[in-house]
């Protein structure tokens, strides 16, 4: 049985980056969410940089949630997902699922997810439609990669941040050849800034110095040495020189 489902899993979310619209991506998700739970938990993970807000999908997530929350709490994998399906939530940026997250907050079991999720939301309002908007995709691109390319494009260093997370965390798709010469522009406008104004900004450029060395191409290493040497902040420095050690096999004393 695990097999099949490792086998299912592979053939849907294979497909995740070459959608040829909002509405294949929402009716995908929709297919997952109303079947088999064991695919849910990948697929509440990829709302983080799919900028989805259809309530015909969230509708679904939300009925999951209510269901499920009860009878999930004593089992540490089912308690995951529906934890995942309440971040999900929070993924949408929809306001109309704010009192369904508000009903976990005070509760043992559920309450940092509660928080993240309210959190999330009036992010995600904004996020969204920057992260799906279509106008700006590159045919030439997967679209991983053109959701990543409007993330960086944005002026929100926190989406940024999300958008640099996806390359390091993901696959050749996340790092297309446009996606890093963008993330070079990015490291080269950010790294030096004085006025940063908290560690989330701050952990923000951080992580594209990160998402950049994790490409292992020599063409970024003088940046990344540039930015181990002159950044102002000593947390984008520490990073640099770790992405050079671990991506670069440099050393430092």
């Amino acid at each position: 049985m695990r097999s099949i489902l490792a086998l299912v899993a592979s053939l849907i979310f294979s497909n995740l980056a070459v959608a040829a619209s909002v509405e294949e991506d929402v009716q995908r998700n929709i297919q997952i969410f109303s079947g088999e739970k064991n695919l849910h938990p990948a697929a509440a993970d990829a709302f983080q940089w799919m900028g989805l807000s259809d309530t015909r999908l969230f509708d679904i997530i939300e009925r999951r949630l209510l269901e499920d929350a009860d009878a999930s709490r004593d089992n540490r994998n089912e308690k995951n997902r529906v934890a995942k399906y309440m971040r999900s939530l929070g993924n949408s940026g929809q306001a109309k699922y704010e009192p369904t997250i508000n009903k976990f907050v005070g509760d043992v079991v559920y309450e940092r997810y509660a928080r993240e999720a309210l959190l999330d939301l009036p992010e995600y309002k904004k996020w969204n439609p920057v992260i799906s908007n279509r106008s700006t995709f590159d045919p030439k691109l997967s679209d991983d990669a053109n959701r990543i390319s409007n993330m960086l494009r944005s002026d929100d260093l926190l989406l940024k941040r999300i958008g640099a997370k996806r390359v390091y965390n993901g696959t050749k798709d996340t790092r297309e050849e446009a996606v890093l010469e963008l993330l070079e522009q990015q490291v080269r406008a950010n790294y030096a800034r004085t006025d940063l104004k908290d560690n989330e900004r701050v952990d923000s450029v951080a992580w594209m110095v990160k998402a950049l060395g994790s490409s292992r191409n020599p063409k970024y290493e003088a940046l990344l040495d540039e930015v181990a040497e002159k950044a102002k902040e000593g947390k984008v420095v520490r990073h640099a020189r770790e992405t050079l050690i671990k991506f670069y096999g440099r050393s430092y004393r």
